[in-house]
């Protein structure tokens, strides 16, 4: 049938699919979602330039590779650190990797990192779909390996993980197919892997051609040879580690070799004793201590000048200690009417306290978890300074108030040099995690019982009155505002929720101790905010607040833990 323009509107034979009547056409014609360009990843790091010897190590990887083996592990003998995996691994995939196309894959699993935790499957997964330009990540872990291992079924990526902890570590992260290639670096064995077939390749230090190769990277060919004598011997002390050598050689540039090989030698003692880890710790142990600044003799006036002494850790212990005494002293009405219950609560506290000081110079997850315990005792000394002048405002009450401001100075100024700026994190909405409902419930819970119970503090025009409201408020809106953002947050790391679920048990746990020995202490003692009030009398109205308190407090913990958990078991 014709139109008025004279177009042809006909049809003839069979036709599958869509059909789309046009005019005249300049250019072309698509159909469908256009297809996007792969996405080929190149994360490796650049080559060691300093890299040296090991010629039998790259040839022996060369040689895993034409035999079509999938996963190679390069691990280091007696487990020694500095042996040079990471260089190896990292310097022959930069060597192959044209005969990898579709990318190469890198990740640092941190498995023998003393200062943090090894990087979780789940989150190398994430970042390993991302790069592969996946936009729809699962959320369960077993799916994301699922997905991973069919982008790479058929594709001929190299993927190197470096410092792996163990076998588990790895397992999920091995590419499906037979075309991509793993190499795995490790300070053990990974038998299981071996078992499983991949093959391995064990390092052990260089030889004394492959050390003095190494140091002319550094030094050059003619200083080494003025210097020969010097640089032997600290070959011979530093037992052919190449982090050992590279360590020694960064000392070297204005300083003879021979210098540095009686340093080493008074440090070392007899180069037989001692294996090879003994041996790479000394050598870091003296490079630290020859890094630091000479001591620098300064009077009192200008260490209070410069007020450095306030991040000192003592100075720190000191201030807690003026703290406990004045909270002792201020709450000693409430210890003797509450009997064991308030010494037992204090005691509780106090342990908490001095516990977190301690862990947190720890490195690792134990720094972590005492940070998390010292940040929680912060705020509960803070609210009991409040409380304690307010209800009290004798001396004592006072002197408390002033020795926790010095301890939350010194606090904050002990914690910075330690502060990671955390990365933004996606906002998950509360449907997604219904147990989150849980968690909003009892911080606004918290915040109506507690608003509603003192309400003439709120209205009064009065310091004090004010400053009893902001010690009851404080907890909920710190460490409830701390349970609200970290349930709603898509992600963090494993030290962002073991250090939020250390500061919420730290802070509620004894509270909610202490609100359920106020019930069983009867119509004495009356559990507000931070402190107890004799009433004399029961009521359903008392009974009622504190428990409802109580439970709030339980479900606002248990509630947060529970979402802490799971969100580390799915990364």
């Amino acid at each position: 049938m014709d139109d008025e323009s004279g177009t042809r509107n006909e049809q003839s034979g069979t036709v599958n699919g869509p059909i789309a009547q046009v005019g005249a056409v300049h250019g072309d014609i698509h159909f469908g979602e256009r297809t996007q360009d792969p996405v080929v990843p190149w994360q490796l790091p650049p080559a060691v330039g300093s890299f040296a010897g090991q010629a039998d190590e790259l040839a022996a990887l060369n040689a895993v590779l034409d035999d079509s083996a999938r996963v190679v592990v390069v691990s280091a003998v007696e487990g020694v650190t500095g042996i040079g995996k990471t260089a190896l691994a990292v310097h022959w995939a930069n060597q192959v990797a044209e005969q990898f196309p579709d990318g190469q894959l890198y990740v640092n699993l941190r498995g023998s990192d003393p200062s943090g935790w090894p990087v979780r499957p789940g989150d190398v997964l994430r970042g390993f779909l991302e790069a592969l330009g996946d936009t729809k990540i699962p959320s369960d872990v077993a799916a994301r390996a699922a997905r991973y291992r069919t982008l790479l079924a058929t594709k001929r990526v190299l993927v190197v993980l470096d410092d792996a902890e163990d076998v588990e570590q790895v397992r999920l992260l091995l590419p499906g197919g037979s075309t991509s290639f793993v190499v795995v670096t490790s300070r053990g064995q990974l038998t299981g892997l071996i078992a499983e077939g991949a093959r391995s390749l064990t390092l052990d230090a260089l030889s004394a051609s492959e050390a003095r190769e190494l140091l002319a990277h550094y030094l050059g060919n003619d200083r080494l040879a003025a210097e020969r004598e010097a640089a032997d011997e600290l070959i011979v002390l530093c037992a052919g580690l190449p982090h050992a050598l590279s360590v020694v050689a960064a000392h070297a540039a204005d300083v003879p070799l021979a210098t540095l090989a009686g340093e080493l030698r008074n440090e070392i003692g007899s180069p037989e004793v001692g294996n090879l880890s003994s041996r790479m710790a000394t050598v870091l142990a003296w490079s630290h201590g020859r890094s630091q600044p000479p001591p620098v003799d300064r009077d009192w006036r200008s260490r209070v000048g410069k007020l450095a002494w306030l991040s000192s850790p003592k100075v720190l212990f000191a201030a807690a200690v003026a703290v406990a005494v004045t909270m002792l002293a201020a709450s000693t009405e409430m210890i003797v009417a509450s009997s064991f219950l308030g010494f037992g609560y204090f005691v509780l506290r106090l342990a908490l306290l001095f516990g977190g000081l301690v862990l947190m110079e720890r490195s690792g997850a134990r720094g972590v978890i005492g940070s998390g315990l010292a940040v929680a005792s912060a705020v509960y000394v803070l609210v009991d300074a409040l409380a304690t002048i307010h209800s009290v405002a004798d001396v004592w009450g006072w002197l408390e108030f002033f020795a926790v401001i010095l301890f939350g100075v010194v606090f904050a100024m002990r914690l910075a040099p330690f502060r990671d700026v955390p990365r933004p994190e996606r906002i998950v909405p509360p449907t997604r995690r219904p147990l989150a409902y849980v968690v909003l419930g009892a911080a606004a819970v918290q915040f109506i019982l507690l608003f509603a119970a003192i309400p003439t503090e709120y209205g009064s025009t009065t310091i004090m009155a004010g400053v009893g409201a902001l010690g009851a408020l404080l907890p909920v809106v710190a460490i409830g505002g701390l349970c609200v953002a970290a349930v709603l947050a898509d992600g963090g790391d494993e030290a962002q929720r073991t250090f939020v679920t250390s500061v919420v048990m730290a802070y509620v746990a004894p509270e909610l101790l202490l609100m359920l020995g106020s019930l069983l202490l009867g119509p004495q003692f009356t559990y507000l905010g931070s402190g107890f009030w004799g009433t004399g009398s029961t009521s359903a109205a008392w009974v009622f607040f504190v428990l409802a308190q109580a439970v709030s407090a339980a479900a606002l913990m248990t509630s947060t833990t529970v979402l802490l958990r799971r969100a580390a078991e799915s990364s």
